[in-house]
């Protein structure tokens, strides 16, 4: 977290929740949006799931929201939106009210008192922290006027959308859209799919698998033919070479591979060695193959200790120096290449890539996202448990640690952008 926004004026009330579903990407509903700030400047951005209405400890889930804002160590205060079910039409009948008041203490406690505050409700909006009539009438003022406000304008201007739900966009980006090229990946798998998954932690078969990945991310955006889509797909249905491949898009192959041997995860190699149709032809000739061979014995053992770290968000590797997060740019190469394979295929083979995805997410702080993801991931294999540890995470209010760390954050696709974290309840 940590990104400052001063390049577009925020003033009114209707030019913050203006702010609010561009930084998100969508418009929230059910959500509770929080903002902090330092003197008048914009902060990291938290988007929560409102709670359940049956909840016992409210108190509880404001103390984890404002726990999450706090780890911006610069900010000195906050801003908050709830984006309830209901219009408020009477100043005795506020919906959300035990939230908010445990929100203000939860804040107040943490040392980022509430500046100011607005319930946002289907139709109309207005302040929480005003109750003249005079100048903010009931039921409030329609939420028109914050798709007219100049910080909407503003960033229409920019290229900026507000697109539909998280659930609905990767709906899209996950549904196969060529069946045809699908059943060519879906019959080039049956010659990966068993060695791959029985004997794929091999030593040799795992070097040349974390090379595809690295030839693929490469060479991105050209998409893989029918051969690599499936090779890659079969790939991760090994649990250890899907671990490793994520080291790898957080890293890159060859630590991968060290923290593969020094965690004991690779085996000698059974069973012939899988690998793409023309994999060792032309120029490229066995050079995309992940190697240990000169990696450093401390490298190894550093390896070994960020090896499992990675896989639950705590990609640092400073080792007593700035910490280091993970590689965003691979990253994001990675998502866009994750997401063509994931419409690549109808099968089973699409559920270690949606977990793959919320990962990514997950690391990023956008909590719905990955939630989504992990939602999907669970429907086409249900049980399947790494999406099933991430979303339990998330659903604690447990964030990974390179999104609360200022020097290790992802700071959005936007210049402009500050951080934003969503959390799904």
């Amino acid at each position: 977290m940590g990104k400052q926004i001063d390049k577009i004026k925020v003033s009114a009330g209707e030019d913050l929740l203006a702010f609010i579903p561009h930084i998100l990407g969508y418009w929230p509903e059910r959500s509770i949006v929080c903002i902090g700030m330092n003197g008048k400047r914009l902060r990291a951005t938290l988007r929560m799931d409102l709670p359940p209405e049956d909840m016992n400890d409210v108190a509880g889930f404001a103390a984890v929201a404002a726990s999450q804002l706090a780890s911006d160590r610069e900010a000195d205060g906050c801003l908050i939106a709830i984006f309830g079910v209901d219009d408020w039409y009477s100043p005795r009948d506020l919906p959300q009210q035990g939230l908010y008041e445990d929100l203000r203490e939860a804040f107040e406690k943490f040392r980022l008192p509430v500046q100011d505050a607005w319930y946002v409700g289907p139709n109309f909006w207005r302040s929480l922290e005003c109750a003249n009539e005079r100048c903010c009438p009931w039921p409030g003022k329609d939420n028109a006027s914050i798709r007219e406000s100049f910080v909407n304008a503003e960033f229409i201007y920019r290229g900026s959308l507000v697109r539909e739900s998280p659930q609905e966009q990767i709906q899209t980006l996950i549904t196969v859209s060529d069946e045809s090229f699908a059943r060519s990946v879906a019959v080039a798998g049956e010659q990966f799919r068993d060695t791959l998954q029985n004997s794929g932690s091999g030593a040799r078969q795992l070097g040349v698998t974390l090379g595809a990945w690295e030839m693929a991310l490469y060479q991105w955006p050209k998409r893989p033919d029918a051969s690599m889509a499936a090779f890659l797909l079969a790939s991760l249905g090994a649990v250890a070479v899907r671990d490793a491949v994520i080291v790898a898009m957080a890293t890159g192959p060859n630590s991968a591979m060290a923290g593969a041997a020094a965690t004991g995860t690779l085996r000698p190699d059974d069973a012939p060695l899988q690998a793409p149709v023309n994999w060792y032809g032309g120029n490229q000739a066995e050079g995309w193959d992940a190697a240990i061979e000169d990696v450093s014995d401390e490298a190894v053992m550093r390896a070994a200790a960020d090896y499992g770290n990675i896989l639950v968000g705590e990609v640092c590797g400073g080792h007593g120096s700035r910490p280091l997060g993970p590689d965003w740019n691979r990253l994001a190469k990675a998502e866009q290449l994750l997401q063509f394979l994931a419409g690549a295929t109808g099968s089973a083979d699409k559920a270690p890539v949606l977990c793959l995805l919320g990962w990514i997410e997950w690391c990023r702080g956008r909590g719905t996202w990955a939630g989504n993801y992990f939602h999907f991931c669970d429907e086409i294999q249900p049980g399947y448990r790494l999406a099933q540890l991430l979303d339990r995470l998330l659903s604690v209010g447990y964030v990974a640690a390179c999104a609360k760390d200022p020097a290790t954050a992802w700071h959005g696709q936007r210049d402009d952008d500050p951080e934003t974290t969503e959390q799904a309840a």
